[in-house]
């Protein structure tokens, strides 16, 4: 009895059509892989604006900050700003220095002097920054290219940046804008509710 099997053509059909089923799985699963990390991308980008804005505003709302009675270990200098505004041009954007006595800690009040900033890491990772008076520079959060000065509000109404000039301030609320490297951006309002004494500073 002749025993069946397949042909010359018929092996060269099947190959093909396995050839094709496969090449379209191998698609799907790349087009797949791509939808999912720009997903995953884009939750980060979201998660590094959400705790950027979090830590920062909870500094700068307390700008300019005593307790009531003033505790007489620690003080801000009388006309010395608590808040202070530097405006640079470069592509990191501008600085933010903040100066308030901070109160919650069990060993008693203390002054904070912290300066914030955006800049790149010597792996070439954009980070929002925190440095010390004692110029300690820390990450904060990592994937943040940008922080800007938009604007702010004052008795007199609300004022954008170009309206900004070096000398003293009086603001109730600042806007801020943070970006990540692709672009996409978050608006920040924080009111500051101690009325801190504002300095703009024009970087060169």
């Amino acid at each position: 009895a002749r025993r069946a099997g397949f042909t010359l053509v018929e092996l060269l059909v099947g190959l093909a059509l396995a050839a094709v089923v496969t090449l379209a799985a191998a698609r799907l699963l790349v087009g797949s892989s791509r939808s999912e990390g720009a997903v995953a991308a884009g939750a980060d980008r979201a998660l590094a604006l959400d705790l950027a804005s979090d830590l920062l505003g909870a500094e700068l709302r307390r700008a300019g900050y005593v307790p009531v009675p003033p505790p007489s270990s620690v003080k801000l200098e009388p006309g010395t700003p608590s808040l202070t505004l530097t405006l640079t041009d470069g592509v990191q954007g501008d600085a933010l220095a903040v100066r308030y006595v901070d109160d919650r800690l069990a060993d008693g009040p203390v002054l904070r002097d912290l300066t914030f900033d955006a800049a790149v890491d010597g792996r070439g990772e954009p980070q929002l920054y925190r440095r010390t008076a004692s110029g300690q520079r820390q990450p904060l959060v990592q994937g943040i290219a940008a922080l800007r000065v938009t604007g702010w509000a004052d008795a007199a109404g609300m004022h954008m940046r170009d309206e900004l000039v070096a000398g003293r301030l009086g603001p109730w609320l600042v806007l801020l804008s943070l970006a990540t490297p692709d672009g996409t951006a978050r608006t920040l309002a924080v009111p500051l509710p101690s009325r801190p004494t504002t300095e703009v500073v024009r970087a060169p």
